[in-house]
């Protein structure tokens, strides 16, 4: 039976439903966007009275229908200013689509890693299966959902046995001229291998929408950084799901950047499916104006002796909106467990809201976990500590504002991208606080 739906909703349905059915899809991937029509068919988008979606308004985001049709030729010189200040390889997308003009050469990848376009994978029924391995679990989720329903491009990234990758790939997506991108991407990395990369999501012009899904494989013992920024324009719209499963002794570290967009909800769902797994999910989140920023993490630890942690940090202004919410589900089996979830906020207005929920659901007996959530303004004793040290008002708060949000950017191992990534949020913090 199909839910009842506002005439704004109706239309947006219809809208992406006959996107989908234009792409007129066969094999695996056409019977695959049938069923994923037929879900949004009938259960349409989420509304505040979905638990998971209750803080998370989406009105203004189906009163904008995208269309995903337009690929528009960028120069180098238009994506230089996304480029970091040191060594990466980069393969750069624009609406979704590789450009391999814009890209490092690929046959210049170190041995043992590879990479292809997500589209010539989908087209190919045996290599569009792997693309497929979550849907199950993406059915539960609406805009992973409509993903299937409409996905066309993406990456592609394998790390072989014992390859290991020491420049970071940077994955540069452009989104422009108000059109849609739902990039279906895959990272593989195999037994004792290593890769790092950043993932950044930029717009050029006229509101936007990303809606990627991203499914990560880590083979045992096998070590994986990852960094998402999500610097959109505050117009457009960033949705992403990632899906990651580690296997015995592997590592997996991932840091979520958001500074843009209207709505931004990012979503990890890790299942640490081997013993003596680690695994770190970090973010720091910036929001303005009436931005809303979600950020949400589903950790299960299903084996032995697994370590997780987790600090996700939120500053926000004016009438801004920032969620949390956050899961710590070990299992039975999972004796041992060493699970760490915190959630800081720093409020700097009197309307900015704060709606956080960290929870833990433990099976078993031998663990320790533990979770954490504060929200409050600037301690006034902390600004005028500084004050009398000379120090103006204004620069003040700047300064406790800008610790107290990088603070999780000291996990990250390696200087120069620690060092990048701090001048970049500064930067964005400078601009939001006037």
């Amino acid at each position: 039976m199909s839910r009842k739906m506002s005439p704004v909703a109706k239309k947006a349905v219809d809208f992406y439903l006959a996107q989908s059915q234009a792409m007129n899809s066969q094999g695996a991937l056409g019977a695959l966007r049938q069923q994923a029509c037929a879900r949004l068919a009938a259960e349409g988008f989420p509304t505040l009275k979905d638990e998971d979606w209750q803080y998370t308004r989406l009105s203004g985001f189906l009163q904008n229908l995208f269309a995903n049709d337009q690929v528009p030729q960028l120069s180098a010189e238009q994506i230089t200013p996304y480029l970091p200040d040191f060594d990466v390889f980069k393969l750069v997308f624009v609406n979704g689509r590789f450009q391999a003009a814009l890209s490092d050469d690929v046959s210049q990848l170190p041995k043992g890693v590879s990479f292809e376009p997500s589209a010539t994978w989908l087209t190919n029924d045996e290599k569009a299966a792997n693309l497929f391995v979550d849907e199950t679990e993406m059915a539960k989720e609406p805009f992973a959902n409509l993903n299937s329903a409409l996905m066309q491009d993406g990456f592609v990234v394998q790390v072989a046995k014992n390859a290991f990758m020491e420049m970071p790939l940077l994955v540069l997506f452009v989104h422009t001229g108000g059109q849609a991108d739902h990039s279906r991407n895959l990272v593989r990395i195999g037994e004792n291998a290593e890769i790092s990369w950043i993932e950044r999501h930029v717009s050029m012009d006229a509101a936007s929408f990303c809606n990627a899904v991203t499914m990560i494989d880590v083979a045992q013992n096998a070590r994986v950084n990852q960094i998402v920024m999500q610097q959109m324009n505050d117009d457009d719209y960033y949705f992403a799901n990632q899906y990651i499963s580690q296997a015995e002794s592997s590592v997996f570290n991932t840091f979520f950047v958001s500074t843009g967009s209207q709505i931004a909800r990012h979503q990890n769902h890790l299942y640490m499916n081997g013993e003596h797994i680690e695994s770190n999910q970090n973010s720091a989140c910036l929001a303005a104006a009436k931005q809303t920023v979600d950020s949400r993490t589903h950790t299960e630890h299903n084996e032995v002796a697994g370590l997780s942690r987790q600090l996700h940090k939120f500053v926000l202004f004016d009438e801004a909106v920032g969620v949390f919410n956050g899961m710590i589900r070990v299992d039975q089996k999972a004796q041992k467990t060493d699970g760490q979830m915190d959630n800081k906020n720093l409020l700097l207005s009197d309307k900015a809201k704060m709606d956080t929920k960290p929870q833990l659901e433990i099976y078993a007996d031998d663990v320790q976990c533990s979770h954490g959530s504060a929200t409050g303004q600037i301690d006034k004793n902390q600004i005028f500590y500084l004050q009398a040290r000379g120090i103006h008002r204004e620069h003040a708060i700047r300064m406790i504002t800008e610790a107290f949000l990088l603070e999780p950017l000291e996990e990250l191992s390696k200087a120069p991208v620690r060092s990048w990534l701090m001048a970049e949020l500064s930067q964005q913090l400078q601009k939001m606080n006037g």
